[in-house]
């Protein structure tokens, strides 16, 4: 059993590649103590127990099939004893004080819900994902980016263009790292589960709005090594689809 430490962090894996080593050891290397958790999805074609071996603190959650990524995230509500709860993917790396200063805002700004950082690829680029609310309009900029018109629904959707000087209330928080509040994860009850793949973050946003603000902070840079697999392969784009309907069905088109 994990002791009552502020922190804890859960890591979902589906047919993880060796990129998930670096996220796990940039977890293990904060300052800030934190409970690991790891959800496998896919234990046949694992990678949980090269990081068990390295890590036996860490402890492995193994599910029989893939359950979605809300699903499994919501294996740890029950479970938890800290006061705030990271959502991280398997393949975003940060610097060893980021998770003490995150949390220590969060500890002097009661009324956040979910602190939500900066982005950056590998490289160095910027990496815009979506801050406003969703609608009808910014969802379809996100299945068709390329096209001329939704190119400037895109930029509005991910605030592009906007001057970004210091913390600010956003509608929606990326799901490859979100900070929220450990009370707060458990009164929504975790991630909407009828949301297999996608717009579950969306989701638990403006949910968790009903609790205390979500919130951007340009000062808070992570990498996320995103692949966009959505658009490369059809059926992950359909999911996407089928999300992004799910999501204006319940929230109104």
């Amino acid at each position: 059993m994990f002791t009552d430490t502020r922190l804890s962090a859960c890591i979902v894996l589906y047919q993880s590649n060796a990129t998930v080593l670096n996220t796990v050891q940039s977890v293990m290397k904060s300052e800030e103590p934190i409970d690991l958790y790891l959800v496998d999805n896919d234990p046949a074609h694992s990678i949980a127990s090269v990081i068990t071996d390295s890590y036996p603190q860490v402890q492995l959650i193994q599910e029989k099939k893939n359950v979605g990524f809300g699903r499994a995230h919501n294996e740890l509500c029950g479970r938890l004893h800290s006061r705030y709860h990271l959502i991280l993917n398997p393949d975003v790396t940060f610097d060893p004080d980021l998770l003490g200063r995150m949390v220590e805002y969060m500890e002097a700004h009661r009324d956040i819900a979910i602190l939500t950082p900066r982005i950056f690829f590998p490289g160095g680029k910027e990496q815009f994902v979506p801050r406003l609310q969703p609608n009808f309009l910014f969802l379809l900029s996100g299945l068709l980016e390329n096209w001329p018109f939704f190119k400037g629904q895109r930029r509005r959707y991910t605030m592009q263009d906007a001057y970004i000087p210091g913390p600010m209330r956003v509608g929606s928080a990326s799901g490859c790292f979100l900070l929220i509040r450990t009370q707060v994860f458990y009164k929504l009850k975790g991630f909407d589960p009828h949301f297999f793949m996608y717009m579950e973050d969306c989701d638990l946003s403006k949910r968790a709005q009903e609790y205390g603000h979500v919130v951007y902070h340009p000062d808070f840079c992570v990498t996320h090594a995103w692949n966009r697999a959505d658009k490369r392969d059809a059926r992950l784009f359909w999911e996407h689809v089928k999300s992004a309907v799910r999501f204006l069905n319940k929230w109104g088109w």
